[in-house]
C-alpha cells in the first residue's frame, strides 16, 4: 500500500511540474514578446493556476481508475458467490 501510494504521489508531482514548467515559460515568453522587457505580471498567476489545475486533473484520473478497480474486483466477487450459490441448491 505505502508503495503504491508513493508511486502515486511521484507521477502526481513529476506530471504537475511537467506541466507547470512548461506552460510557465511559454507565459514568461510571450510575455516579454508582448512587452518588450522583463516584468512581473500575470503570466506568474496563470502559472500557479495552471499548477494547481494539473494538480486536481492528475488526482482525479488516479482517483477514477482506483474506482474502475474497486468496482471491477467487487463485481468480480459478487459473481462467484451468485454462480456458487445458484449451484449448490
Amino acid at each position: 500500500m505505502f508503495r503504491k501510494k508513493a508511486k502515486r504521489n511521484f507521477i502526481s508531482i513529476i506530471y504537475t511540474l511537467t506541466v507547470t514548467l512548461a506552460v510557465g515559460k511559454w507565459a514568461v515568453y510571450m510575455a516579454y514578446l508582448e512587452r518588450g522587457y522583463k516584468a512581473i505580471g500575470g503570466e506568474y498567476c496563470l502559472t500557479f493556476m495552471v499548477s494547481w489545475i494539473a494538480w486536481k486533473v492528475i488526482n482525479y484520473l488516479f482517483n477514477t481508475l482506483e474506482n474502475l478497480e474497486y468496482e471491477r474486483r467487487c463485481k468480480k466477487r459478487r459473481n462467484r458467490t451468485a454462480y456458487w450459490m445458484r449451484n449448490n441448491r
